[in-house]
């Protein structure tokens, strides 16, 4: 996959330019009035292998659908401005936009559409163009099966040079573009256009006129002397290149006319990273039920072997509710009739462990062990729980020894030795 991504202010739009390495391409300009009058359109097509064919007719038949199709609009149908808005989430910028640009509209903000993008310095560059505009255009090239992946104004189609503006000859038109999101538009005249005086008289007085002017696609007729002499500039001339023309750096296609294969297409940008999240998850939930299952067994296990210890101990044991609390009782009835018994004996220091590992409700006795006057018990708990039953134990004024290996801890517990006597 290709991902060609423009300076779009909405994903969707940028979504729409997802294109297939090798996909043929459909550039198409339209003529003012289009399609209402029966003005000629110009078309390119350019074939997987970058083989070229181009030509101009008046209707759309014959035009097959292509796997990008990249429609130019009139310039004078789009008014390209600049907003600042203090926020930068998407919907809040689609409710505010109409409000914020209202005085400098004539058609009332809710026959407009808005399109916007947003710019280096934290603003928003914004195509506005009549709704009705947009919904004709697009019902005409429904109707002949083309469904566009980019939607621009032609004004923003010229090249961009350091430290100079491009004018453009196509259709009819004659179109400055005089920054990334920002250009003017009209009909072809034989000298410079008044708008284009204004643009650059506001440029000088903001210190941001051009050095130079680029022509681009000039007629056969035009006086490049004039217009150099009318301007006060040096003009260039240049040709458009035979390729396809760069990605729109503002496309229209957003909102309510956003492709509809929009979703498609990020749905297959998204398909391996999609099934590796399914395979994570689905191997995560069997390493748990095979954890879990392990774990269960362990502790029935544990249980079970509770149970024996408790009924070897005390044999007259008729029912096992609760091992380990009837295992504390008969530990203290025993040492009630046999009287006080031995610090290290296993009876006293079950006596005194047993509460303290009772209480540690997150850890899980696994075995015990009483050998060399000491108690091993042999725990499945983190090491928190087991620094935190070993705390408790010190506090019965006995030792402990604590040992962690894996997912399981051992704690030997020994009788406090008693103090040396005191020398007379």
């Amino acid at each position: 996959m290709k991902l060609t991504i423009p300076n779009s202010g909405n994903w969707l739009g940028a979504a729409a330019n997802w294109r297939r390495a090798g996909g043929d391409r459909l550039e198409l300009w339209l003529p003012r009035d289009w399609p209402r009058e029966g003005a000629e359109l110009r078309w390119r097509r350019i074939a997987s292998g970058g083989a070229s064919r181009q030509g101009s007719q008046v209707g759309l038949e014959g035009l097959a659908p292509a796997e990008e199709i990249v429609v130019w609009t009139p310039a004078a149908e789009t008014l390209l401005l600049h907003a600042k808005l203090p926020t930068r989430s998407a919907a809040k910028i689609v409710q505010a936009l109409p409000y914020a640009l209202e005085e400098q509209l004539i058609e009332p903000p809710e026959r407009l559409h808005f399109a916007y993008t947003h710019e280096a310095d934290g603003s928003l560059a914004v195509a506005v163009t009549s709704r009705e505009r947009m919904d004709g255009w697009l019902a005409a090239l429904a109707a002949a099966g083309l469904e566009p992946t980019q939607l621009a104004p032609v004004t923003l189609s010229p090249p961009l040079a350091d430290r100079a503006w491009a004018l453009a000859f196509a259709g009819g038109e004659i179109v400055l573009r005089c920054g990334p999101h920002a250009g003017f538009g009209g009909p072809v005249e034989p000298r410079p256009p008044a708008w284009l005086h204004a643009a650059l008289a506001q440029a000088r007085s903001e210190s941001s006129a051009p050095e130079r002017i680029l022509v681009v696609d000039a007629p056969a007729d035009f006086d490049s002397a004039a217009w150099r002499e009318a301007l006060g500039l040096p003009l260039e001339a240049t040709q458009r290149r035979s390729g396809a023309a760069p990605p729109a750096p503002l496309n229209l296609l957003q909102q309510r006319y956003a492709p509809r294969g929009r979703f498609s297409a990020v749905w297959r940008a998204y398909v391996p990273a999609a099934a590796l999240l399914a395979a994570w998850l689905a191997a995560t939930l069997v390493f748990d039920a095979i954890e879990w299952t392990r774990l269960s067994w362990t502790a029935r296990a544990a249980d079970d072997e509770m149970r024996a210890l408790l009924l070897k101990s005390f044999p007259e044991t008729r029912a096992i509710l609760d091992p380990a609390e009837q295992m504390r009782r008969g530990l203290e009835d025993l040492s009630a009739r046999s009287g006080v018994a031995a610090p290290g004996d296993m009876l006293s220091l079950l006596a005194r462990a047993a509460p303290a590992i009772e209480r540690e409700s997150r850890v899980r006795v696994q075995s015990m062990e009483y050998g060399d006057r000491a108690l091993t018990v042999r725990l499945a708990a983190s090491e928190a729980d087991a620094e935190s039953l070993a705390r408790a134990l010190r506090a019965q004024s006995l030792e402990v020894e604590v040992q962690r290996s894996g997912g399981e801890a051992r704690l030997r517990v020994r009788a406090l030795a008693p103090p040396p006597p005191a020398k007379s």
